[in-house]
């Protein structure tokens, strides 16, 4: 059989398809370790018998785990989704004892039940940079993220157990950026760590939290830079932006505001905006304004305004119902940005 040169093998790979990998491993012994390392480097389909397949070859042939880099487990539509049967997770548990250099996993269980996967930490030899795990906050979750010292994202959206344990002391030292519910990151503050990226969605039993919440934000006030918290009450606008300004002057980003149609509650956002020096992205809602302003010129008027109050801001997204339109300063006067707007949008609270 011939034997191609390693720098032959690197480009070949290059440019094949993914979709053609499997094949090409089966064409040339000197081609099959390059395609291989492309194939598993990540793991990432809807088809949870894709998944399976995966697991298996990677519990059965030692060579394959090292080779995974990110691994994903969802099932494509959530209309279809079912609660996974037990001998997956077994499987899967024993092919994530086998990738000693995965950097990635996002776990999306439809049970929200299966953290135990994650229970053996003697066998788990991985160190992860981020993790995003649709799974309850308990127990097992506490003890894997004790044994991450090298993550820095983290995001979890499963419920939260009253029986969770506290973090040993030391936990997540890496850990800068954060997605989940109050429960959760008020456990994380307990711990010395430098988190730069906050982001937490309120809910009806976790509202009433809010305000007690954020003064406790002063213990990460040296590092912490955004702060996105979803669904505020229009209610408890004002009173939580003005302890925003109070606790945490140096924020680069602050979302989602429901900003008051009328004064004097919106002179009351004004003022906590002048306190906020170096903010450069605001995000607002004002979705229940009534008329909306949907026009190009009422939303330049709105964020000129804003900007009158606080001179560092460079973005401000407007919300308005479920549309989302971002403007940027150009140094003279306020404009829309059309390319990419919703992927700028949707990561500028991680980018600051």
């Amino acid at each position: 059989m011939l034997l191609l040169p390693p720098e032959a093998c690197r480009r070949i790979i290059h440019w094949t398809r993914r979709c053609d990998l499997t094949t090409l491993c089966l064409t040339n012994k000197s081609l099959q370790k390059s395609a291989e390392i492309k194939l598993y480097e990540v793991i990432m389909s809807g088809d949870i018998n894709v998944i399976f397949r995966a697991c298996e070859s990677i519990v059965s042939q030692d060579r394959l785990g090292p080779y995974v880099r990110s691994f994903y487990l969802y099932q494509t539509t959530r209309r279809s989704q079912t609660e996974l049967p037990t001998r997956f997770w077994n499987m899967l548990q024993k092919a994530l004892w086998k990738m000693r250099c995965l950097d990635v996993l996002y776990i999306d269980d439809p049970a929200r039940s299966n953290t135990w996967i994650l229970s053996d930490i003697p066998k788990i030899p991985f160190q992860l940079r981020e993790a995003n795990f649709r799974l309850p906050w308990n127990r097992h979750i506490i003890k894997f993220l004790e044994s991450q010292n090298k993550l820095r994202q983290f995001q979890i959206s499963g419920g939260v157990d009253e029986d969770a344990p506290q973090f040993e002391d030391g936990s997540l030292p890496d850990l800068c950026t954060f997605d989940g519910h109050l429960a959760s990151a008020m456990q994380l503050l307990s711990l010395p760590c430098g988190l730069r990226h906050l982001r937490i969605p309120l809910d009806r039993s976790t509202n009433k939290q809010l305000l007690d919440f954020i003064p406790k934000l002063a213990a990460i006030s040296r590092t912490l830079r955004s702060l996105n918290i979803i669904h505020i009450p229009e209610e408890l606008s004002v009173e939580a932006i003005k302890l925003i300004s109070f606790v945490c002057p140096d924020l680069h980003y602050v979302g989602i505001i429901p900003l008051p149609m009328t004064f004097p509650h919106r002179s009351m956002i004004h003022d906590a905006l002048l306190a906020m020096h170096n903010l450069r992205d605001l995000e607002i809602d004002v979705s229940r304004w009534s008329p909306l302003p949907n026009t190009g010129s009422l939303q330049r008027m709105l964020a000129t305004e804003l900007h009158t109050y606080c001179s560092s801001l460079e973005h401000i997204i407007l919300r308005t119902g479920s549309n989302r339109t971002l403007w940027y300063f150009d140094g003279n006067e306020w404009n829309v940005s059309e390319n990419g707007q919703h992927l700028l949008v949707d990561g500028l609270w991680k980018d600051r």
